[in-house]
C-alpha cells in the first residue's frame, strides 16, 4: 500500500472510449489530471450522498419509475433527449439537465 497523507488505489472502471477521450483531452487543456478530476467528483458525489437519500413517497412504489437518468443515476417517470454541445446524446431528469444547461453544455433538449 502506499503510505503518505494520502494514499491512492489504482482502480478499473469502464466508460465510453469517445467520452473519455475527449475528457482527457479537456483535462489536458485544463492543466489537470483525469484522475485529479474523477477524484474531485467522487468526492463531491460522496458528500453530497453520505446520510442516504431523502424519504421514499409511498405512491413510488403502486407506480414505481423505471427509466434510469444518465447523469445521476436516479430511477425516474419520465426523461428528457438531450444532446450536448459535444455531440454526445443522453436522457436526462428535470434537475440533471438544469445543472448542465448551467454549465452552458447543452446543445437542445427535447421530451419524449
Amino acid at each position: 500500500m502506499t503510505e503518505g497523507i494520502n494514499p491512492k488505489k489504482r482502480t478499473t472502471i469502464y466508460v465510453d472510449p469517445n467520452i473519455h477521450k475527449q475528457f482527457k483531452e479537456i483535462c489536458e487543456r485544463e492543466d489537470v489530471s483525469a484522475s485529479q478530476k474523477i477524484e474531485q467528483f467522487e468526492f463531491d458525489y460522496v458528500n453530497a450522498h453520505c446520510h442516504g437519500n431523502p424519504q421514499t413517497l409511498l405512491q413510488t412504489h403502486f407506480n414505481p419509475p423505471n427509466l434510469i437518468c444518465f447523469r445521476c443515476k436516479g430511477k425516474f417517470r419520465q426523461l428528457i433527449s438531450v444532446e450536448y454541445v459535444s455531440g454526445y446524446l443522453a436522457k436526462l431528469c428535470s434537475e440533471c439537465l438544469e445543472k448542465d444547461r448551467k454549465r452552458g453544455i447543452v446543445k437542445k433538449a427535447k421530451l419524449k
